[in-house]
């Protein structure tokens, strides 16, 4: 008896309190408010296709929120003098032919807790006043009801930049694609283009294959990259913004087998837009290609010279296919040669070989960062040499092979690796070095 007699008073005392909730429960309410989602200042690009541009500021109602709101937007002229402090400008009003605000007055029913405030740009008018970048736009909410308006968010200043309608590649001006040697078939590079406005019209372009390009590409990084072989790349997609889109993706297809080891480059430009223009720095795109080669076999390799090692830790453990050996500077008297940083190891290949990559393995233990950068260089006579590439690890740990491509495939039979920087004094170890290349023709 006495266990159902305490289980009756928590019923009956979740009732009591669940009916005080839903009798209450608008006291637990903040009376409502209506304020702008993104309220403060704005930069407002307006793009000048000879349209008209509609900027949408969302509204919110908060709180309790079933009572209806009278809202208004107007122009708040007060706003521009604390504006100009704050940024140390002397903006102006925009003025009034350049703007029209859609349904300034708006009433939110009792049960809407979000609605839109609208200005239309007259950007093409706007783009001919040579003082337009010195204008503002300064709006507030107002109430002529119940419902108030939240005082911290209850403005915008809109400041409109009228900017010429222009499109182009929204990839990087040149990028690196890197087929592996387990890649077969085709392989595909997107290129995406893409106009930073709504647009409302089939806008024909070309894109095409540019020697000059790559010529002046080339002069300006010094660099002496060649387009692959005909047949072996191709360029496909419609050529095209259709209207009611503002992106197209062009791919570039390049067939592996055909390609050939190394590195290439393929130059694209974009130009002839039907309408607008194309953007100067978004206008072009380099591909640059690493079709990887083989690595060179560790039956290739030898040590021709070395300026250290620490007692059993010897160059050799570099290129002895085993990731569990290393060599170590010498960092005691008990080592040969010299202390200190650069280190300096010639490698001699039993033939030449065009190179195009390295890959170091780090140690994987405590002082996995030890070994920060240096620099290859290849020479063909084991005297004149050619810089290669540089490797730089960095401060961060990282394990397993990390590769380091050249620039341009260099052909010989001596690797020089000279390590000038650690990050632990003057220690520094490589636990493997592999090189990738092709038997030199």
């Amino acid at each position: 008896m006495k266990r159902i007699y305490n289980v009756g008073w928590m019923i009956s005392g979740l009732l009591l309190l669940a009916g005080c909730d839903i009798s209450n429960r608008d006291n637990n309410l903040s009376e409502p408010l209506v304020y702008f989602i993104n309220d403060g200042e704005t930069t407002l690009d307006l793009y000048n296709t000879g349209e008209n541009h509609t900027y949408t500021m969302p509204i919110f109602k908060s709180g309790l929120i079933e009572k209806e709101a009278n809202i208004e937007l107007e122009v708040d002229e007060s706003l521009i003098e604390l504006y100009n402090q704050e940024n140390n400008t002397s903006a102006k009003l925009l003025p009034a032919e350049y703007y029209q605000i859609v349904n300034s007055k708006q009433t939110m029913g009792a049960s809407q807790q979000k609605g839109n405030m609208q200005v239309v740009f007259k950007t093409s008018l706007l783009s001919e006043n040579p003082n337009r970048d010195n204008y503002i736009l300064p709006l507030s909410l107002s109430s002529k009801g119940e419902v108030q308006i939240n005082s911290n968010k209850g403005s915008v200043i809109v400041s409109p930049v009228v900017k010429p309608a222009t499109f182009g590649f929204t990839c990087a001006n040149t990028l690196q694609e890197v087929i592996p040697t387990t890649a077969s078939g085709k392989i595909e590079i997107a290129l995406p283009i893409e106009a930073p406005f709504s647009n409302q019209w089939d806008i024909d372009f070309t894109a095409s294959i540019d020697q000059t390009l790559l010529d002046e590409w080339n002069k300006k990084n010094e660099l002496e990259y060649t387009q692959p072989i005909s047949g072996s790349f191709e360029l496909v997609g419609e050529q095209k913004l259709v209207a009611g889109k503002n992106t197209q993706t062009l791919k570039l297809i390049l067939d592996k087998e055909k390609l050939g080891y190394g590195w290439f480059a393929i130059p694209i430009r974009l130009s002839n837009p039907s309408k607008f223009e194309i953007k100067e720095e978004q206008s072009t795109c380099v591909v640059t290609v690493l079709n990887r080669m083989e690595q060179i076999p560790y039956t290739q390799w030898s040590v021709e010279s070395y300026t250290s090692y620490q007692g059993s830790e010897k160059p050799e453990n570099m290129i002895d296919n085993n990731d569990n050996t290393r060599w170590h500077v010498k960092y005691n008297n008990s080592g040969v040669g010299t202390m200190g940083l650069p280190q300096t190891f010639v490698f001699k290949l039993n033939t030449n070989y065009a190179i195009s990559e390295f890959e170091i393995l780090r140690r994987g233990d405590t002082y996995n960062t030890d070994l920060k950068g240096g620099y290859f260089e290849i020479s063909e006579d084991g005297t004149n040499w050619t810089k290669a590439t540089t490797f730089d690890f960095g401060t961060e740990k990282r394990l397993g092979y990390v590769s380091f491509y050249c620039p341009i495939v260099v052909t010989g039979k001596y690797i020089k690796m000279v390590i000038t920087e650690s990050n632990r004094g003057a220690n520094v170890s490589v636990q493997e070095l592999r090189a990738y290349g092709q038997l030199s023709k």
